[in-house]
């Protein structure tokens, strides 16, 4: 489960308990979504709104309906292996960490459990996965790594682990590694906007304005994409020297989400990029 508030991203990620459900805490106030996703499964997504002073439990179901490659299968009743091979006892010790990290919010202690259930069944991809999100947050950034890759080389058909480990990769401007992580992520799921969109930070990073765009774009074309790829392309835009474009997207970005904390930077930044659009550039023609 991932809670997301627009434009800001990923607030947080949750493993479900055993009974299908996550509870977050610490909202603050706003708009946001709640994307489930389960493999085998089209992912789904809700929306719910915290106004001031409302802090009342909100309770929200996501059904997921069977992916129609995988109907033949599970209506066959075929189980995965390896599923199967977890023995309870790690199973319990995966349960005890995760409920450490969403809910308690001890990050040490949920390591422990973690690890306690990979000496229990050293293949727990999704054990992994969540000691390597605990990690990151205790920026402990080597051993996030390495957990996180391990997530992957154990189960590299879902990407659940690819994003973290792309933002970790990102943050040490390791940007040919991310690149080649994100595009395998691509292959896996070309639904998902972050891939397009986290390729693109990559590239204007390193000022390859013309990929960057390109990336921008595609990631703008997906279904329910956070309002923050409109201000990505502004900036590329902006350093392309294609001004008129960057404002269109900054005035979008205003009407999408006119209660962001990065407006005061939009009216600071859109009368100079409005000059800049007035202006013939000496390539145009007069």
């Amino acid at each position: 489960m991932q809670l997301v508030r627009f434009p800001d991203g990923i607030v947080t990620e949750q493993f479900t308990g055993s009974d299908g459900g996550v509870q977050f805490s610490g909202i603050s106030v706003g708009a946001y979504a709640i994307r489930a996703s389960h493999q085998g499964y089209d992912p789904g997504e809700a929306h719910v709104d915290f106004r001031k002073g409302d802090g009342t439990l909100q309770k929200v179901d996501i059904p997921l309906l069977l992916r129609k490659q995988d109907r033949n299968s599970m209506a066959s009743g075929t189980i995965s292996a390896d599923d199967l091979r977890i023995p309870d006892s790690a199973r319990k010790e995966f349960e005890h960490g995760r409920r450490l990290l969403n809910e308690k919010r001890d990050l040490d202690g949920s390591v422990a459990a973690f690890q306690r259930a990979i000496e229990l069944y050293p293949g727990y991809a999704d054990v992994y996965f969540l000691m390597g999100a605990a990690q990151v947050r205790l920026n402990a950034a080597p051993v996030a790594e390495a957990s996180l890759r391990k997530a992957i080389a154990l189960d590299s058909q879902r990407t659940t682990a690819y994003y973290p480990l792309a933002i970790l990769l990102f943050g040490q401007r390791r940007f040919n590694e991310e690149k080649e992580l994100l595009l395998e992520a691509e292959k896996l799921d070309a639904t998902d906007w972050r891939w397009p969109f986290e390729l693109a930070r990559c590239h204007a990073q390193q000022s390859q304005w013309d990929s960057a765009l390109r990336y921008g774009l595609a990631a703008s074309a997906g279904a329910n994409v956070p309002s923050k790829v409109h201000l990505l392309l502004a900036d590329i835009y902006a350093n392309s020297n294609k001004p008129r474009e960057a404002v269109a997207e900054l005035e979008l970005f205003a009407q999408l989400d006119p209660k962001s904390a990065h407006m005061d930077r939009v009216r600071e930044v859109l009368p100079v990029l409005r000059q800049r659009a007035a202006t013939p550039s000496q390539s145009e023609p007069r």
